[in-house]
């Protein structure tokens, strides 16, 4: 059993010092100490078209941590693989809060997110949950970042890719609504940027006692949109 338990540890601390390869060389540059850095949403991630480069997205500190309350600021940050230099980032006062409604992942996307024959973008994807059973609801939102000779710019801020909200007796009786949106990079250019198409899909859900059962009928309903790129960064339109 303890020879399990310490390979099982062994595993665990591999995983995580592949994860923070570049993180304290990192902190050392930007002058923080790991204890000002939530290292539990945390993450790093080898950019796959361009491999000399990693993004890591470090989250700090930015006001007194308690149990269900604490804030951070984000630092978006590219390094050079062969020696941690910092190549660029972006820096995001007081860009997530974690209260009644829990931040509970930050993630690292390197989608297919093309913008134009020279510009891929990456995202960062930050997804958080609601602490109310009678009142269930769950969020995640994507930024896209670009690249740009030794800047880091964000083209698309805070999009809500996927919602799940309603309210019920917590036995049977309530209505929920969930949407999920999907992009597709179209070919149509919008200040040398390609245009983002918006795939949304919304179930609506409502469940109704009868008798000794809970009877629950869905609504589907899909819709469109699109992502224009303004010369700055993109913004919606229907």
């Amino acid at each position: 059993m303890k020879k399990c338990f310490f390979a099982l540890l062994c595993c665990f601390q591999l995983s995580f010092s592949q994860n923070t390869e570049h993180l304290d060389v990192v902190l050392k540059q930007l002058k923080f100490k790991k204890s000002e850095i939530d290292l539990e949403h945390f993450n790093e991630k080898i950019l796959p078209y361009d491999k000399q480069k990693s993004v890591l997205v470090i989250p700090k500190y930015a006001s007194e941590v308690t149990v269900d309350y604490f804030v951070l600021d984000a630092y978006i940050v590219v390094v050079d693989n062969s020696t941690g230099k910092i190549i660029c980032k972006f820096v995001e006062p007081n860009a997530w809060t974690s209260d009644a409604v829990m931040l509970t992942s930050v993630s690292i996307d390197t989608g297919l997110y093309v913008l134009n024959k020279t510009t891929r973008a990456f995202g960062v994807r930050v997804s958080y949950t609601g602490s109310s059973r009678p009142n269930p609801f769950s969020e995640t939102n994507l930024s896209l970042y670009i690249i740009d000779k030794s800047s880091l710019k964000p083209v698309l801020k805070n999009y809500t890719t996927s919602r799940s909200n309603g309210e019920w007796d917590t036995n049977c009786a309530g209505e929920f609504e969930d949407s999920n949106s999907t992009f597709e990079i179209d070919k149509i250019q919008n200040h040398n940027f390609n245009t983002i198409i918006v795939k949304t899909k919304k179930v609506t859900t409502i469940s109704t006692p009868t008798n000794d059962d809970c009877v629950t009928k869905e609504t589907i309903k899909k819709e469109n949109s699109k992502l224009l790129f303004n010369g700055k960064e993109y913004k919606e339109t229907r």
